[in-house]
């Protein structure tokens, strides 16, 4: 017999695909999905807050020769400057005559700036004559060459000196005589320096600048003490 076919029973292919895709979908909106893990909460993080720099109280650097004067309180410094500085001497001492042997140093202030200048006094055997390292000039002098004592260069201290005079009364501010600066030399028999009776050795002389009044005063090391001739008996 032959079969009728109906409009009506029979399916279209696009509506067979849309009631797959929707079958589909339904299963997967209705089936059992695995829960979610949990997760323990924390407590929140805590930024800690930069801690504040901490305050560095820096010392002033003292200023050398305030004013183009030397004072008492720029001794200290002359001491931390001294290797430094009476090596430039000797270097142009040297120049001049290799033999060069410093018999005084004389700390004074550079003229306008701040800073010291050192006036060295040198002997020569073979010149026969003494050369000052601040001028660069010699003089002839016609002596003994045993005669002439040399500075002892690592016995000088100026900080010893500082504290001397300090101990003795003179402020940090009292001004020194800036013809003569802070001299430092040998004080021997062969050629005396200070007055009488003052030992023989390392001697030091400022010369003290008070209410105008000059006070020279010799100090002698190792025994820091202090010589003038204004106090002599």
């Amino acid at each position: 017999m032959p079969q009728i076919a109906s409009g009506r029973g029979q399916m279209t292919a696009p509506a067979l695909a849309a009631t797959v895709v929707l079958c589909v979908f339904l299963a997967g909106c209705t089936g059992i999905s695995a829960p979610a893990p949990l997760i323990a909460e924390s407590d929140p993080t805590v930024t800690p807050s930069p801690s504040p720099a901490p305050v560095t109280l820096q010392t002033p650097v003292p200023e050398r020769c305030a004013g183009g004067r030397l004072r008492v309180g720029d001794l200290a410094t002359v001491g931390d400057e001294w290797g430094g500085g009476v090596q430039s001497a000797i270097e142009i001492a040297r120049a001049w005559r290799p033999d060069a042997q410093l018999v005084t140093m004389q700390v004074g202030c550079a003229p306008l700036e701040a800073a010291f200048r050192w006036q060295g006094t040198f002997y020569s055997r073979t010149a026969q004559s003494f050369f000052f390292s601040d001028t660069g000039m010699s003089e002839p002098a016609e002596i003994d060459p045993a005669s002439v004592p040399a500075l002892t260069l690592d016995e000088v201290d100026f900080r010893e000196l500082h504290l001397a005079l300090a101990r003795a009364g003179y402020g940090e501010d009292a001004e020194l005589n800036p013809a003569t600066g802070a001299t430092v030399r040998l004080n021997a028999a062969t050629d005396p320096f200070g007055p009488p009776g003052t030992p023989q050795g390392l001697l030091y002389h400022v010369a003290v600048v008070d209410q105008g009044n000059v006070q020279d005063l010799f100090v002698s090391s190792p025994g820091w003490t202090i010589h003038s001739y204004q106090n002599r008996d």
